[in-house]
């Protein structure tokens, strides 16, 4: 395999700016909607990159630009009683996003690296957060027609508040999720995380009915890249079934906490974290990503074409 090339500065800095965006657009999603569904925060992270995808010329001569593709969280679908795709059914629970950076000298191919996300979101202390119902799916607009006659006034006010003592109500001890995660990065080589959705800083409440949209700047907290390892680490000393807070995960992950922006274009972008592949392993990535049973939702890959003075 070939070594990593070094990355000119201002293609770091162009990554870390747009997924800092990013970031700050994800967030302001989720406090503006409480208890929004995850999977629509995963939308909200490719929504948020789509303007900058076009191909972008940087001062250094580098060529930068980002293709995204989103078939919208399939993990709704495909309980243990479902014979779809048997044996590979519910296989994306290993991660839901994908992030791969292809590397170019003119022309040529040069170096190739995924990294891959598992997002999980946290929850506020009434743990009110819409479901991900695979009838109401599978039922479509459905739900949008039939409604009741009268409208619940506590659907119209209520506070929702998150601390340190929320958590993360998916990530549970003793998950099957948890032996996917540790199997995948053990065989194929550390590629995923977790990706934690935050409120922007802690505590923090938001009360319905809104006053007027809530805007997002600066970010204690935001949307957080955590290690896999320090996670499942945390895990082992609660009881199964048991889901981590957020003052759990902070201090279990504390030396490998990252804001997305830093993991993607500090360190994914630079290999220090993720896994770089070659041809040898084309087969695996191809498997995470063409299948539409497959473990990954969402997609972003990111050329980066070097000037020939590189």
């Amino acid at each position: 395999m070939n070594p990593w090339p070094a990355m000119p500065d201002d293609v770091v800095a162009w990554f870390r700016s747009v997924f800092a965006e990013a970031n700050r657009r994800v967030c302001e999603r989720l406090v503006n909607l409480p208890n929004i569904r995850e999977t629509s925060l995963d939308d909200g992270l490719i929504e948020a990159l789509i303007p900058d995808s076009a191909p972008t010329l940087l001062p250094s001569g580098a060529i930068v630009r980002m293709d995204t593709h989103n078939i919208g969280g399939l993990r709704r679908l495909g309980p243990p009683h479902w014979d779809w795709d048997f044996p590979q059914r519910r296989r994306w629970e290993t991660a839901d996003i994908a992030i791969l950076v292809f590397v170019y000298q003119r022309d040529r191919l040069i170096a190739k690296k995924i990294g891959l996300l598992q997002s999980k979101r946290l929850f506020p202390t009434n743990q009110d957060v819409e479901d991900e119902d695979e009838i109401s799916f599978l039922h479509g607009m459905n739900a949008f027609i039939r409604r009741d006659g009268h409208q619940a006034a506590a659907a119209l006010h209520r506070t929702f508040s998150f601390d340190d003592s929320c958590t993360f109500a998916a990530i549970q001890a003793g998950h099957r999720q948890v032996g996917l995660i540790d199997g995948l990065n053990r065989d194929f080589g550390k590629a995923v995380y977790y990706l934690l959705y935050n409120p922007p800083e802690l505590p923090y409440s938001v009360s319905y009915p809104l006053r007027e949209r809530i805007r997002v700047g600066n970010m204690a907290v935001g949307n957080r890249v955590v290690d896999a390892d320090d996670v499942h680490h945390a895990l082992a000393g609660l009881t199964e079934g048991q889901s981590p807070s957020y003052g759990l995960l902070r201090s279990a992950c504390a030396l490998r906490d990252w804001p997305l922006e830093t993991w993607a274009a500090d360190l994914l972008l630079t290999c220090q974290v993720g896994q770089q592949f070659d041809d040898g392993t084309d087969d695996r990535v191809r498997y995470f990503l063409e299948r539409r049973s497959g473990p990954i939702g969402a997609a972003l890959a990111a050329s980066i074409t070097l000037s020939d003075e590189d």
